[in-house]
């Protein structure tokens, strides 16, 4: 009787042991899975001068790949505006800018969160252009 008795407390432990190995390898720890977010961004500047576009590479997937020099602000930027580039307003109010028309244009090509992006848009200056999108189009 004893005998039966430890085989089947063994038994039992060993189920027991063999559930909690089953359960714990059957349950993956939370993993969250992130589209990726990688966008070229280039600047003109469309005024008297010459200068070349200005290019950043711009990635909040692997920001070590990144080339903007302010990732992390501009990721950001477009993650409070839900990647929607027309919704860029990262100070929530408007900013008091001169009248001077010295245009520069801003492209943004890549995905977002996996989806397509193609944004291009012309501000008056400096200043509509940084109070607009604020570290995006800081470089």
């Amino acid at each position: 009787m004893r005998a039966l008795r430890l085989l089947s407390c063994a038994a039992l432990s060993g189920a027991a042991l063999l559930a909690s190995v089953t359960t714990a390898s059957a349950t993956p720890a939370p993993v969250e899975l992130v589209a990726p977010s990688a966008l070229t961004l280039t600047v003109t500047h469309d005024g008297i001068t010459s200068e070349a576009p200005k290019v950043a590479l711009l990635n909040c997937s692997l920001p070590a790949v990144s080339t903007h020099p302010k990732t992390a602000d501009a990721c950001r930027d477009l993650q409070l505006a839900q990647g929607d580039f027309a919704k860029l307003n990262p100070s929530g109010r408007r900013a008091a800018c001169t009248m001077e028309y010295d245009p520069f244009e801003v492209t943004a090509t890549g995905t977002w969160r996996g989806k397509p992006v193609t944004h291009k848009a012309t501000y008056a200056n400096p200043c509509v252009l940084a109070a607009s999108t604020g570290a995006v189009y800081r470089f």
